[in-house]
């Protein structure tokens, strides 16, 4: 099993879009489940025509006790192309509240389930808000930023903090301008999982902004997103799968977000 958190410090470096890709790119030969927890409450049932339940709402209400396959996969929804997803709650009293009583059944059925990958998004990382604290333990953590000093610098501080309470943490650049991975690692001193492609272009594909569809099969952030995830997954799958990428699952994700927004 993978576990994989994804979040941010600071600014909005597309930490729900990052993830939805990362899922949409999985390699196939792998079981994938994304958890949409992020404690400020979320988007993706808004952003792509998803009900509200079933959810992480409606999961934690059967799931106090403990969770098992068929109760956390009947709570999922499925996006076309494939994405399995548990939906976070839009507000975030109810968001806090439902991670507060999930998030420590969650990580430990991600533990148990050596045949299922589970990718996490974590919002943004307060601090003084731990109610995803069980999640963000149980695997890596990826804190994405921007490549620049202002977002840098609250990103690695962040990274610092939740590596001394014992979390495997590390940055993941978007962009390697004006900083690259050994101007980070050098000069702030924290590890960098490695860089995705800063493409505001598919970024507004992707959460159906604005932009046609058809530019995500030559798209620098589905590729990057993609080799990434071939990296991550458990067993890889080998070299990097670049322009092998299919990116079918992720030009349906894509589609569904433009219908859902007109």
């Amino acid at each position: 099993m993978s576990l994989v958190c994804l979040g941010s410090a600071h600014g909005s470096p597309g930490v729900t879009t990052t993830a939805l890709a990362l899922a949409a790119t999985w390699p196939e030969h792998r079981r994938c489940l994304l958890v949409e927890a992020d404690p400020f409450g979320g988007v993706i049932a808004a952003r792509y025509g998803l009900g509200d339940t079933p959810g992480l709402s409606s999961l934690a209400a059967v799931g106090r006790r403990g969770l098992d396959d068929d109760v956390v996969w009947q709570h999922a929804q499925q996006l076309p192309g494939g994405v399995r997803v548990l939906v976070g709650p839009a507000s975030a009293d109810e968001a806090h509240a439902v991670l507060r009583d999930l998030a420590g059944a969650l990580a430990a059925w991600s533990a148990a389930h050596i045949a299922v990958d589970v990718i996490v998004d974590c919002g943004r990382l307060a601090s003084g808000f731990p109610a995803a604290g069980p999640l963000l333990g149980a695997g890596a953590l990826m804190v994405l930023t921007r490549s620049s000093l202002d977002q840098l610098r609250p990103a690695a501080h962040r990274v610092g903090s939740l590596r001394h309470s014992g979390v495997d943490a590390s940055l993941l650049l978007v962009g390697d301008q004006p900083y690259g991975v050994r101007d980070v690692t050098s000069a702030l001193g924290v590890p960098v999982a490695g860089v995705i492609a800063w493409d505001p272009r598919a970024g507004a594909v992707l959460t159906g902004t604005h932009g046609a569809v058809r530019d995500l099969r030559r798209s620098p952030l589905v590729r990057s997103v993609g080799t990434l995830a071939d990296r991550l997954a458990i067993p890889a799958t080998g070299p990097d799968v670049g322009e092998d990428l299919d990116p079918a699952p992720v030009i349906r994700v894509a589609e569904v977000a433009r219908e859902a927004g007109s």
